[in-house]
């Protein structure tokens, strides 16, 4: 019997067209500057009635390569409160994805990057007015790294050239520490669907000992974009960001989002993100 499909018409938040950008790099920093600066020269914009295509029961049609997504098994020893002992993740929860992806994938060398852990405040997207305790879901479209900033990620933290590899790919894995997941749900889009020419444009986000950059998403009316309903603890979704493969250098844009059709007694979303590098 195949699983039911639901899809979704919800908001997203791109970037908004500023003829600033065409002097101005975007960037956005993330710290306070003080007066005088301001802290971002881009203006977002909601863009509403936008269909996310529910991929359950279809999981085997999608891959890294064609829509730069794929959903992988991944049951984790480490238990969901785990996951917020940062050594225990490094320890184990690492060592699991670099199995999982050296195994799925072929590849000769994995290094994680960093990770991340969201929690969704019960209030969130309302301001309490007040930081939140823990990362919020990522509600603007973006793709997290330009091909330049990988490989210089590559060389300064893992001291690995790219250029030494056949083969060269970053990557996000992105798994809920509880399932099923309904609410702020990950919403991807097909890279088959982006023309980067026209949709992307670098930006660089800056912190106070150095920065990096990513690309910032305009809207698109073709864009695809699909989520994996009712997401398992047990499985992550793997999902490009650049790859040195000419063919498949598209990186994937993503974003969480309000899913109307979550139950309001659900528990707020729980998921770890991590970004990986993955050398052939």
């Amino acid at each position: 019997m195949e699983a039911q499909t639901i899809d979704i018409l919800t908001d997203l938040v791109y970037l908004k067209h500023d003829d600033i950008h065409l002097t101005e790099k975007p960037y956005k920093l993330q710290y306070d500057p003080g007066e005088g600066l301001p802290r971002t020269n881009c203006t977002n914009q909601t863009q509403g009635g936008v269909r996310i295509r529910d991929f359950r029961g279809k999981e085997a049609q999608f891959s890294l390569e064609r829509q730069g997504f794929a959903v992988h098994k991944l049951a984790s020893k480490l238990s969901p409160s785990d996951f917020y002992d940062e050594a225990k993740v490094k320890k184990i929860y690492y060592e699991e994805l670099k199995a999982v992806l050296k195994a799925d994938l072929g590849a000769t060398r994995v290094e994680i990057l960093e990770h991340g852990i969201r929690k969704r405040h019960p209030e969130f997207p309302v301001s309490t007015g007040e930081d939140y305790q823990y990362l919020q879901p990522t509600s603007v479209v973006h793709v997290d790294f330009t091909p330049e900033a990988a490989v210089q990620e590559s060389k300064h933290v893992f001291n690995a050239d790219p250029k030494d590899y056949r083969r060269f790919q970053s990557v996000n894995v992105w798994k809920p520490l509880y399932g099923p997941v309904t609410d702020w749900p990950l919403a991807l889009c097909s890279a088959e669907s982006v023309d980067p020419d026209r949709d992307y444009i670098g930006s660089d986000v800056v912190t106070r000992t150095g920065y990096t950059e990513n690309f910032q998403v305009y809207y698109n009316p073709d864009h695809a974009w699909y989520y994996l309903n009712k997401q398992q603890a047990s499985e992550i979704i793997v999902f490009r960001q650049t790859d040195t493969d000419e063919r498949f250098a598209t990186g994937v844009p993503h974003a969480g989002f309000r899913n109307p059709q979550a139950d309001g007694a659900e528990r707020p979303r729980e998921s770890v993100e991590a970004r990986a590098f993955i050398y052939y």
